[in-house]
């Protein structure tokens, strides 16, 4: 594989995406844009999930001890 061309169609990519969720993760991977804000649409994906294992039962962790885990 070569690098350079694979960069360069990675840029390219990057450039023509509008999908927001898409570009906040791919600066999250490379570590820029890390100010520890989350976008609404991903709080709502965590309510999603909290609701659901409410209703199912499923334990979830705090995140202090999550993080204790890590």
């Amino acid at each position: 594989m070569d690098l350079e061309l694979k960069k360069q169609e990675i840029k390219a990519e990057i450039e023509k995406t509008e999908d927001e969720k898409l570009l906040w993760a791919i600066a999250r991977l490379l570590h820029i844009d890390d100010d520890g804000d989350v976008p609404e649409w991903h709080k709502s994906v965590v309510r999603e999930r909290e609701v659901k294992y409410e209703k199912d039962n499923i334990k979830m962790l705090d995140w202090d001890e999550a993080k204790k885990s890590l």
